[in-house]
This record gives structure tokens, sequence and C-alpha cells, in this order.
């Protein structure tokens, strides 16, 4: 079969499509796009994070959250990075918020932003993807001390492995969820490590024992993530809980400087601060009684 031959109509007509309309088609309009998009709904970063490093057994990365609050991070990084005991690693993982983001990139190691608020969920979630043997979690209003981490190593070494907190609860034998009776940097001060049935505001432990958050699904999605974690991490490992020592003429190994954790002067709270989540509390608690659960309460009233 003998090709025909273009006329040069017809070579014009191909050259014009295939390279001209071709040309605007695929690349002028892709970086149009591109151009368009950047301005937006495209997140830019300051700084771009660098490799994840290697596994290791020991070290600490911290996971920080942004919400409504952000604005006190650099206060808390600054904080961390001045730790007796450093961290690797500092996180954040930034909450769908109805205030404009702000980008931390250019303090925190690893920023994650997220477009739905996954409350406090979100950031023990992105624990799993620490490489380090040990994570540590912190509210926004919580500045932890310059030994905390040192604190909360020296307890697991003295024989108390668990999920360390810096604010504990000890719930009362019945009637759901209270918290009366605190131990910690807003509780009673000691200088032992204390029991407790679960902890808040700042959490430490081995990364090994997050996955217990996981076992099962929690009895509320709303409220409880302290609740939950400590419950399966003691149903599933055997894994107890206890605040570190406070001691109480010498906050440097406090989990939070006092006038910190309780907002003075500040304009923005803590969303628990505002909403009352007593009654979901109460019904995470009893969820978990009736599944089980024996609170320390129980255990020290045992012959």
């Amino acid at each position: 079969m003998v090709k025909k031959k273009k006329t040069i109509t017809q070579a014009i007509k191909w050259w014009w499509n295939t390279r001209v309309v071709g040309f605007w088609r695929i690349k002028v309009k892709g970086h149009v796009e591109r151009a368009v998009n950047k301005n937006t709904d495209t997140v830019s970063f300051n700084q771009d994070a660098k490799p994840m490093p290697a596994p290791t057994d020991d070290g600490i990365t911290v996971i920080l959250t942004a919400y409504r609050r952000a604005e006190y991070l650099a206060e808390q990084i600054k904080a961390l990075r001045a730790q007796t005991v450093p961290p690797k690693e500092i996180w954040v993982w930034s909450n769908r918020s109805e205030e404009e983001l702000l980008d931390v990139s250019d303090l925190a190691d690893r920023v994650v932003v997220s477009n739905t608020n996954y409350l406090f969920w979100g950031r023990f979630a992105l624990a799993n993807l620490a490489r380090t043997g040990y994570v540590a979690f912190f509210d926004d209003d919580i500045l932890p001390q310059p030994k905390w981490f040192e604190n909360c190593l020296n307890t697991i070494a003295n024989g108390h492995d668990g999920i360390l907190g810096g604010s504990g609860v000890i719930l009362p034998t019945t009637g759901g969820y209270s918290s009366k009776t605190k131990a910690g940097w807003n509780g009673v001060h000691s200088e032992q490590p204390i029991a407790v049935d679960l902890v808040g505001h700042a959490w430490f432990m081995r990364k090994e024992y997050v996955n217990y958050m996981w076992r099962e699904e929690p009895a509320s999605w709303d409220n409880g993530e302290d609740i939950h974690l400590s419950y399966m991490a003691l149903k599933h490992g055997g894994i107890k809980t206890y605040v570190p020592p406070h001691v109480e003429d010498d906050m440097s190994g406090w989990s939070c400087r006092p006038d910190f954790g309780k907002a003075v002067g500040r304009l923005k709270v803590a969303t628990y601060k505002t909403v009352d989540h007593k009654d979901t509390r109460s019904m995470i608690v009893d969820t978990y009684t009736e599944d089980g659960w024996e609170v320390v309460a129980k255990q020290d009233t045992k012959p």
C-alpha cells in the first residue's frame, strides 16, 4: 500500500493541531492551572522536612497540636528544645480550624495539615509513624519544665514503666467519671510516682504502647481519648498508668508550668473548659467498668 504524501494544507493543519494546539492544551494549560491552584488550594510550607530517620530504640518524638491556639507553639517548642533530655524530633498535627492556618514548618521538624478536625485522635494516630523508642504528647496549653523528659525516663527506669502523664485522675469506685482526686501539676504533688486510672494534658510512653489505643473502637469519638488509651493499655497489655514525681519545692521536673497551664490572661481557653463533657466521660467510664475495668481505688481496697 502506497502512503499518500500530505498536501501543503494538510501538513500545515497537522503541524498546527499537534504542535501548537497540543502544546497549549497540555503544557501551557497545565502551567496556568498550577499557578492558579497555588493561590487557591495548595498548601505551601516555608521549610520542607528532612527525610525520615532510621528507627532507634531510644530517643523521643514529640507531637504537638495546632487548632485555635497555634500562636503558643513557639513557646512550647522553645521549652522542648531546652529539655535536659531534648527530643529527637518535634512534629505538629494541625487540625482543621475556623482560624487561619499558621505555618510552623520553620519551628517544628515535621508538620501534618488536615482538612478534617480529628480532635485529639489525629495526634495519637500520627505517633505510629515515629521512628524513636518514645513518644510524647502535649495539649496546647501545657509548657513542660526543663527536666520533664528526664523525670519520665527516670520513672520508667525505676520500675514504673507505663502510660505516664502530667495530670492524673483517680476515679471513684462508682458513679462514672470524676476528676476530684487528681495528681500532677494541677493536683497532688508527690516525690514518688502515683498510680492513677488515666492521665491527660501531657503524655509520655514507649512508642509501642500507642498501638493499644487502636485495639478496640472507642466508646465515644467525641471525647475520652485519655480514658480509652489507659484502659486499652491495661486491658490488652497489662500496662498501668502513672504520674511521675511532681516535687512541691522543685518545679524543674514538672510536666507544666502552672501559670501557663491555667491560661492566665489568655483570650482563648481550652475547649474542655467551655464545653461540659462530664456526661460523655461518665458513659465511657461506665462502659469500660462493665467491660471489667478495675480502677485504682478498687485495687487499693483489696485485702
